[in-house]
């Protein structure tokens, strides 16, 4: 008897044991566990989107003046205040941004600041990987890091800026988070937190894959691939990078900077922004931002202004003429808009700001439905009839 009930008290413990096991899967946990890894699979394939339609009343002039002397594949225009689109053409379709992509990793770079984990005079040692992969490439922009220098925050941050370097940002990110991967699941991250999910990214700059050795790759990327967004959620980023960082505008805005100043590296760092007062197609009013070019993504470029009065962002992306540049398809794009000053008070313009993820409501509306059938079932359930209690009442 004694055998029998010491038999039968290792089998509870046993059935316990595994129902316990059971109520937390470790195919659960290890899903938690790898949440933040990109999926470059079917999952994450960027998603078709109904085009933004303009109202009746939008002006005719507008639609014709821009088909007939704009070459950018996907513009858009937004007022920043009501964040209603003014002109647009693809807006809200992913296609490759290039280094424009560096406007989400500069946020980063300054919420880290904010946060007290990075200070502008801090100095940072380059990893060798960076030296190998980017700024020996000679396809790439880049400030030209060597690598037994170190460099400040704010050397490295004007690299990014005004000179597209891509390896500053790979140096800043990386002594952010670690390494290129995980420097692209923050931004991920940072993206979705705004509501921006529609998007694809496999570096922390912009630099194609097919740029870039295999080894340094993001794991399940391929060959051919790069960062990819609309210009509608392109002008969204950069509208969370000026309002909660307006000190960037002091980088974007400037003349030149002088990079490893006293040094035997100093360098002065010129921008090229051609938009700003007294360049080649200077206007007043721009104060930024970014330029951006791949082979795929064509001559791009997010510009923040004041027109009319009002803050305006203008997003012009795949300029492949050599008619014509992004700064030049920016300035048509804001040109037409100032003989339509109060275009941004049509309350039937659409806006750039996110919207509802239909899966994600779908899948809402899945598991809320799940709950109340569980819910409804679980009030009449007998759970007195179960493997467990059954065991207990033989047992005992």
């Amino acid at each position: 008897m004694i055998l029998k009930f010491s038999k039968n008290i290792s089998l509870l413990v046993l059935a316990v044991m595994t129902i316990t096991l059971s109520a937390s899967s470790p195919a659960t946990i290890f899903a938690q566990e790898l949440s933040k890894t990109p999926n470059f699979g079917k999952e994450s394939t960027l998603n078709t989107v109904d085009p933004y339609t303009m109202p009746s009343d939008y002006p005719q002039e507008i639609l014709d003046w821009y088909r007939d002397n704009m070459d950018a594949r996907s513009y858009i225009a937004i007022d920043q205040e009501t964040n209603r689109v003014l002109a647009q053409q693809e807006g809200n379709k992913p296609y490759p941004i290039a280094s424009m992509s560096k406007i989400i990793s500069t946020y980063l770079v300054y919420q880290a600041i904010d946060e007290g984990k990075l200070s502008m005079d801090q100095m940072i040692s380059i990893d060798p990987a960076i030296i190998d992969n980017y700024t020996s490439n000679p396809n790439l922009s880049n400030v030209g890091l060597v690598a037994d220098q170190e460099y400040s925050v704010e050397d490295l941050l004007n690299g990014v800026l005004l000179s597209s370097g891509n390896d500053a940002t790979s140096a800043l990110m990386w002594q952010i988070y670690g390494s290129e991967e995980a420097g692209v699941n923050a931004m991920s991250d940072l993206l979705h937190s705004w509501g921006i999910n529609n998007f694809k990214l496999v570096s922390v700059s912009g630099t194609p894959n097919i740029e870039l050795a295999e080894n340094i790759r993001i794991p399940g990327t391929g060959e051919n691939d790069e960062n990819t967004m609309s210009a509608a959620d392109i002008a969204l980023v950069a509208q969370h990078l000026i309002t909660d960082f307006p000190q960037v505008l002091d980088i974007t805005n400037s003349d030149s900077y002088q990079f490893k100043a006293g040094t035997d590296y100093e360098q002065t760092l010129v921008n090229n922004n051609l938009l700003r007062a007294g360049q080649e197609y200077g206007r007043d009013g721009i104060t930024g931002l970014k330029s951006g070019f791949t082979d795929g993504a064509g001559r791009c470029f997010v510009a923040t202004s004041t027109e009319n009065g009002r803050k305006v962002i203008a997003v012009t992306m795949g300029t492949f003429t050599d008619q014509s540049n992004s700064y030049w398809e920016t300035e048509i794009l804001l040109d037409e808009l100032l003989k339509f000053p109060d275009l941004y008070k049509n309350e039937a313009l659409p806006t750039n700001l996110p919207q509802a993820d239909p899966k994600e409501d779908e899948a809402s509306e899945s598991d809320s439905s799940e709950s109340n059938s569980d819910k409804k079932e679980k009030t009449y359930e007998n759970k007195r009839n179960n493997p467990l209690t059954n065991f207990l009442g033989n047992l005992f």
